[in-house]
């Protein structure tokens, strides 16, 4: 309780010096925490910045170590961003308890059926839209120990094993009727694929694959899915496949077969889907905006873009920090704007948390300290960090605590002060923005810095 006392008491106090940065005047602090003295609190926001949109790299959509939750289905197409497709490569697993269809007394397969659970934090572009949905059989075995990334593509069989054109709508519940017990049911939302018959049956035949797992896996090696619009409607969706969805006992994930022994009697058996689950993402940036600015850093700093699943990012520069080295920074945030120019924005969400990473000495991505530290609940990231939109002036914005970057930055000349914007679970998310850069006229991005003298 001590501790916790004390970080109220002294977050009360640091606030209080944060409220009245504004003056230039010499103001009185102590208490408990420092002897009565005069500090001049002072801002600058003179620090010379760059901002310059990249393209992406490629970003690991599977970790054996690491338990990922929301993958992504459909394709976003657009003249500010062009195009991204998602596409998903699954394999299934037997239950401990094999299933026995040909031991069974006339055994007659009904139908195979994938069921997979949505994500709502996967939708993107429209609320639902209808969808041409393949499947296709790999003709290769997913690794269960290997690390996959986003431009990974499986050999497939090229004969489809469903070709289905659906209606997508991850909030509402779906009605079907029980294979068990011939009555209409109301299930949750959840995205039902009927395969094939003819690999149903095949599967369903298959004596020994129903007994051995080596041999089922042979014969099954997973499959290969993809969904578009046959409209073109500019849309995709998120399924949840994190471990615990897919290890429930009552959970939604599943592979189906249904079937009938004895004429009249109907039984189920479920496939389990494994957690090597794999998300491939294709950008295709041909003639978009963004592409001109990739390519013309002329330009590039009056908007910057960025966007999830691989997507573009933006990252930003400062420059002659050394000179801050004679002051003592109390806080240094980075501000910037929302563009707001005609067609920008306005028909895709902008992104409810941001993050800032920047490059190691060995060149991989990692989490600025600021962000690291504040990374406990999302609560305690907003009030911390930042990272969170709001409206200023009729106008959206964002800010991020950067402070320990800086200050790093600032005592060691070797120290890489780059930084990366980009979406929060960037591998899961689809969400994108374009922004003000640095250099725009009126909503530059900037780097507010509150200090002491020494």
């Amino acid at each position: 309780m001590a501790v916790n006392s004390f970080i109220t008491r002294l977050g009360l106090f640091i606030w209080a010096i944060f409220l009245v940065s504004g003056c230039q005047d010499p103001i009185l602090v102590g208490g408990d925490f420092l002897e009565d003295e005069k500090l001049t609190i002072s801002n600058t926001d003179k620090v010379f910045i760059t901002t310059q949109t990249i393209a992406g790299e490629r970003v690991t959509t599977h970790n054996p170590k690491l338990n990922s939750k929301t993958y992504i289905l459909g394709a976003l197409e657009d003249s500010k961003f062009g195009k991204i497709t998602a596409e998903l490569f699954l394999k299934f697993a037997m239950k401990s308890t094999k299933p026995a269809y040909q031991d069974e007394t006339n055994p007659k397969f009904d139908s195979l059926v994938l069921v997979l659970q949505y994500d709502t934090l996967g939708t993107y572009g429209k609320s639902f839209a209808t969808q041409a949905i393949k499947l296709y059989q790999l003709d290769e075995t997913i690794s269960n120990t290997d690390t996959f990334y986003s431009d990974k593509q499986f050999k497939y069989l090229s004969d489809e094993i469903a070709n289905i054109n659906k209606f997508v709508s991850p909030k509402d519940s779906v009605r079907i009727t029980d294979h068990l017990t011939g009555k209409a049911v109301t299930l949750a939302p959840q995205l039902r694929l009927k395969l094939n018959d003819s690999f149903g049956q095949a599967l369903f035949n298959n004596a020994s694959a129903a007994k051995n797992d080596t041999i089922f896996n042979d014969f099954f090696k997973g499959v290969y899915i993809t969904s578009k619009s046959p409209n073109n409607e500019s849309f995709v969706y998120g399924l949840n496949l994190s471990d615990e969805a897919l290890i429930a006992q009552s959970g939604i994930n599943k592979l189906i077969m249904y079937y009938t022994v004895s004429d009249t009697v109907k039984k189920s058996y479920e496939y389990n889907l494994h957690t090597a689950t794999i998300n491939k993402f294709d950008h295709d940036r041909s003639g978009s905006l963004v592409e001109k600015y990739i390519s013309n850093t002329d330009v590039s700093d009056s908007i910057t873009f960025f966007q999830g699943l691989g997507g573009v990012k933006t990252v930003v520069k400062f420059s002659d920090l050394a000179k801050l080295d004679s002051i003592i920074i109390n806080k240094a945030e980075l501000e910037f704007y929302v563009a707001d120019l005609p067609g920008l924005n306005d028909s895709y969400a902008i992104p409810p948390q941001l993050i800032a990473t920047r490059k190691n000495a060995s060149g991989q991505d990692i989490f600025i300290d600021d962000f690291a530290y504040s990374f406990t609940s999302a609560s305690a990231l907003a009030i911390a960090f930042g990272g969170v939109p709001f409206v200023e002036g009729g106008k959206t914005k964002y800010t991020m605590n950067i402070t320990n970057h800086i200050k790093k930055a600032v005592k060691d000349s070797t120290y890489n002060a780059d930084i990366y914007l980009n979406v929060l679970t960037e591998t899961g998310n689809p969400k994108r923005v374009v922004l003000f850069g640095a250099n725009h006229s009126t909503y530059p991005m900037k780097l507010n810095i509150t200090y002491t003298k020494k």
